[in-house]
């Protein structure tokens, strides 16, 4: 029965390693000025590059080492969940740090929303307040089932030592 939760969840991890490791690339190549044709990468994207500082990079790389480093805890039925808080943290605080540059800060932008925001066809931009807010409910969610997770492999372990 855990199986078809299990995997499900890793997966989801594995695309959160990936959302968060190709942003920090582009960046990365575009601020180092590394000859890579970005040509194949959207001007939104590219534009993103050019206005992320390297702490954003760093926090994207962060969140995508501790994202990958709670799937294998998954895989190996070990303790993922700090590992996933750590990586919730990096990609909490790299939308925190964007957030600071606008008006109002982190609490202006959250005090902005509207409910209508967050209907499905305003959250299908892929850049605004209320998708990225929903991203990380999104992420949250999977944390609450990694956490899930973590209490029935604790119990796993329990009964394998008695």
């Amino acid at each position: 029965m855990l199986f078809f939760v299990r995997w499900p969840l890793v997966l989801v991890l594995l695309l959160l390693v990936a959302a968060s490791l190709f942003p920090a690339a582009v960046t990365t190549a575009v601020q180092a000025h590394l000859p890579v044709n970005l040509d194949a990468v959207s001007a939104e994207l590219k534009q993103l590059g050019q206005s992320a500082t390297w702490l954003q990079a760093g926090l994207w790389y962060g969140a995508a080492f501790f994202f990958l480093v709670s799937a294998i805890r998954l895989i190996r039925r070990t303790q993922a969940f700090w590992a996933w808080l750590l990586g919730f943290a990096c990609y909490g605080g790299r939308w925190a740090l964007t957030q600071s540059d606008q008006p109002g800060g982190v609490l202006g932008t959250l005090q902005s929303l509207k409910p209508d925001d967050f209907r499905p066809e305003n959250l299908a931009t892929v850049s605004g307040p209320s998708a990225d807010i929903s991203l990380l409910g999104v992420i949250l969610i999977v944390g609450l089932f990694v956490f899930v997770m973590d209490i029935f492999d604790r119990r796993f372990w329990d009964r394998q030592a008695g």
